[in-house]
């Protein structure tokens, strides 16, 4: 048989069966779009999982010191440690009034800790306070004079922070950004997602227990298998995608078998093993390959409606390749069986 003899068979084999053409060429776009769709999935899940728990303070911890021995260089100095987003400390607190006599909870902190307590907050301006959304008796952008340890001071609330903070102790606490004191009573830093042991174990290291100082997270962690991190490490992907090929090979096999009689025609014909192989590619590139990459296609479509997220984008389309890069196979597989199940089927007619 000749090749374009081996094409026009290929065609008119797919399209004579369009029940079991149909079932194969559904079932791979189906696989495809699942290859696609659940990589994505998990990682835009695992995504907003750490961003949850950033938002909640969960690589916060904090290291207190009943003497009030934290020596706020040291605190400050772990802002330039691989591993920490930042860190800010309590010095004391301070006795604030606003001008109307009213007494306000106040503290004098290092100019980390409102960056700590509430990230989407700016830059904050020399001599600039930060005021709660809970207090609204000083007003933000306006010079207020306050009583400071019975001295007065023109104050002005440079930052006035909307959410409750992630330090539930200060959420109605006027901080004053200070950096005249040594010692403070606590220090508080954020580790980046995964560092949490290691900044843990230096912080221990730098303020240890012998100076009465002790490290604890600020937030109990969650339960195990809970975490972003633990739900991607977790992602049977390989295992999905093996199953997915072995399906698609599976089908097709089947189909194969179902027509050994008519392989064993064409091996009388004279069929050659070049010819089974474009007859399985063809066939293949009908029922899997453009049924496969439509189901893709489809995938990314919906995905795109989602937030678009760069890591979940390159994790999916990476599985989708395997995806692809698996089902070469398919074709590799008919050939066998068309030549092995048509020349013992010959030999019976």
């Amino acid at each position: 048989m000749k090749i374009v003899d081996c094409v026009s068979e290929a065609i008119s084999n797919a399209f004579a069966r369009p029940l079991q053409t149909a079932l194969i060429a559904v079932l791979s776009a189906a696989l495809a779009f699942a290859a696609f769709i659940l990589p994505w999935a998990t990682v835009s899940q695992a995504h907003a999982m750490l961003e949850q728990d950033i938002a909640e303070g969960r690589s916060i911890m904090v290291v207190g010191s009943s003497g009030g021995r934290i020596s706020t260089e040291r605190c400050d100095l772990l802002r330039s440690v691989a591993g920490v987003t930042t860190a800010g400390a309590v010095l004391r607190s301070v006795e604030l009034r606003s001008a109307g006599g009213r007494p306000i909870s106040a503290v004098l902190v290092t100019p980390g800790l409102p960056v700590l307590q509430w990230p989407e907050l700016p830059d904050l301006a020399p001599r600039s306070i930060v005021v709660p959304s809970t207090q609204n008796a000083l007003a933000s952008g306006v010079p207020t004079p306050v009583m400071i340890d019975g001295a007065e001071r023109q104050l002005t609330a440079g930052g006035l922070a909307m959410s409750a903070g992630r330090i539930s102790s200060l959420h109605s606490v006027v901080m004053i950004p200070s950096s005249f004191q040594s010692l403070a009573s606590e220090c508080y830093i954020e580790a980046t997602p995964g560092a949490e042991a290691g900044v843990a174990a230096l912080s221990a290291a730098w303020f240890p227990a012998s100076e009465g100082a002790r490290t604890i997270p600020l937030v109990p962690g969650k339960q195990a298998g809970a975490t972003g991190q633990e739900l991607l490490s977790s992602s049977p992907q390989l295992w999905v995608i093996l199953c997915a090929v072995g399906i698609i090979v599976f089908a097709v096999g089947s189909s194969v078998w179902s027509r050994r009689h008519d392989f064993a025609v064409y091996q009388q014909l004279g069929l050659s093993h070049r010819g089974s192989l474009v007859m399985s590619l063809v066939e293949s590139t009908i029922t899997v390959y453009i049924p496969a990459a439509g189901g893709i296609l489809a995938a990314v479509v919906i995905a795109a409606f989602g937030e678009v997220r760069t890591e979940a984008l390159e994790f999916a389309s990476a599985s989708a390749a395997m995806f692809l890069l698996g089902t070469a196979i398919v074709p590799v597989v008919a050939t066998f069986i068309c030549t092995s199940v048509g020349r013992s089927s010959a030999g019976k007619l």
